[in-house]
């Protein structure tokens, strides 16, 4: 049927439109030293939720069914667009002076969130992966901005070779789904299976969905597609990192939901054991190498790995509890990594060692509380919102019976707290050396690290409503 309905997409046709805006005004440089881009990015993303906003809650079709807009992407759509807010105001003072066309960087972030947008709000497997390339092919740009860092341009090539073989092993999948099938729309894979092949399941569909979920995985960073994470995450710019392991990390597991409790319902218990054991893997891995990094960017990427592992628990329950604290849990790490990231671009000249933040929390009390907030937070302490999304997690894993990959998590949190505190042990126990160079209008940075601490202590001690949203919304679970 041809339902072709902009209001669908219209918070992201905004984007592209200042995106645009910024990609002109950065072509002349009179212009370009006049304008604040971070402040132009950030009204951008205040524009875009504000129409979300107003939109939530009108479920709808677009664009011949390949667009379904319901609670669950209005949800992860103000998730990307307060962490492309957040990325805006902690970017500037890091960027400044580093990156010659300010322009291009912030027109990035905000058509790379629209790629985000489109993959939790795709309703067919196409769509999918043409969101996933306009969010990947951003990012690659992003990871290599700072043209005369040798990692940087190392860390940009690593992850486009591994991300291209990934979305060629994911588009291989998909070719297989399509010709058992013969159609790419999620609506219509469950009718044809149906009617079509009587119920029964050929083996080359298993083989397709493996194959979509790889792809998936190498996305969300899970063990074995998890190689490029740690090079990738230390090599990029502490900002466009930031951006990364909280928004690349959000889009990949709503579009591990879109794909298999939406779209392949039909294959998605055959998968479970397979996501169980990669889960306890992945989270037990990540925090082992964490456990010997002394590059706080390369330990906070491999905790990354281990947060996957954790989120991957509550895709394995299947049940409204824990898909709902799924998104709980993603709000919650967007914040403290922002957060952590955005004290780490503070200290720009000190580099990124945990010797390089000896004695900062004492000499810099408010970046100090902030990191202590955030570290809490990673560790799973209470009052922080860190505490409760594991405990939903937790919560519905226990509800459907996985009691031994709760103990193993729970394990797992307690040996994160090792390096996790290890962070303010060096900012408060060791003493300060050298000097920090104060960084070029950090007002909007210190507005960001406000906001993400206010929003993670919020949550941790008032959880319960955001969590009954995110519970209810999650409408494909009976």
């Amino acid at each position: 049927m041809a339902n072709i309905d902009v209001l669908t997409i219209l918070p992201d046709l905004i984007l592209i439109g200042f995106a645009f805006a910024l990609l002109l005004a950065g072509a002349f440089s009179r212009v370009e030293r006049q304008v604040n881009f971070n402040m132009v990015s950030a009204l951008a993303f205040v524009v875009a939720f504000t129409v979300n906003w107003f939109q939530y809650g009108a479920d709808k079709f677009g664009f011949y069914n390949m667009f379904m807009y319901d609670q669950v992407a209005g949800v992860f759509r103000f998730i990307f667009y307060g962490i492309g807010f957040l990325v805006s105001l902690m970017s500037e003072p890091y960027i400044c002076g580093r990156i010659k066309h300010k322009g291009e960087y912030y027109a990035l972030i905000m058509l790379s969130t629209v790629g985000m947008s489109f993959i939790a709000t795709s309703y067919d497997l196409i769509m999918l992966v043409l969101g996933l390339e306009a969010m990947s092919l951003s990012v690659y740009v992003l990871t290599g901005m700072f043209k005369t860092d040798e990692r940087s341009v190392e860390a940009s090539m690593k992850y486009f070779l591994l991300g291209a073989f990934s979305s060629a092993i994911m588009l291989l999948g998909i070719a297989f789904i399509y010709g058992t099938l013969g159609t790419t729309n999620f609506g219509e894979v469950l009718e044809s299976f149906k009617s079509g092949l009587g119920g029964t399941k050929p083996q080359i569909l298993l083989v397709g969905a493996m194959l979509v979920l790889a792809g998936v995985l190498f996305k969300v960073a899970a063990v074995p597609f998890h190689m490029w994470t740690p090079d990738v995450y230390e090599g990029a710019p502490t900002s466009v990192t930031a951006f990364m392991i909280s928004g690349v990390k959000a889009a990949s597991f709503i579009m591990l939901i879109r794909v298999f409790v939406l779209g392949l319902q039909i294959v998605v218990f055959d998968i479970v054991t397979v996501i169980m054991v990669i889960s306890a893997i992945t989270m037990t891995l990540g925090n082992v190498c964490a456990l010997i990094q002394k590059n706080v960017k390369r330990m906070l990427a491999y905790s990354s790995i281990a947060h996957a592992g954790y989120i991957l628990v509550g895709f394995v329950a299947l049940n409204r509890t824990s898909l709902g604290a799924i998104i709980f849990y993603l709000m919650a790490y967007a914040l403290m990594n922002i957060g952590a990231f955005a004290v780490l671009a503070l200290f720009q000249d000190r580099g990124n060692s945990l010797e390089s933040l000896s004695g900062s929390g004492f000499k810099y009390p408010f970046l100090g509380l902030m990191m202590t907030i955030f570290m809490f937070s990673m560790v799973g302490l209470p009052p922080t919102a860190g505490f409760m999304g594991k405990f939903y997690i937790f919560k519905g894993a226990l509800e459907a019976g996985y009691v031994w990959l709760v103990v193993l998590a729970v394990l797992n949190s307690a040996v994160s707290a090792y390096f996790y505190l290890r962070v303010l042990i060096y900012m408060f126990f060791e003493d300060f050396k050298g000097t920090v160079r104060p960084a070029i209008n950090a007002t909007p940075t210190a507005v960001a690290l406000l906001l993400t601490s206010i929003g993670i202590l919020y949550l941790g001690v008032f959880p319960q409503n955001l969590f009954e949203l995110t519970r209810k919304c999650m409408t494909y679970i009976h």
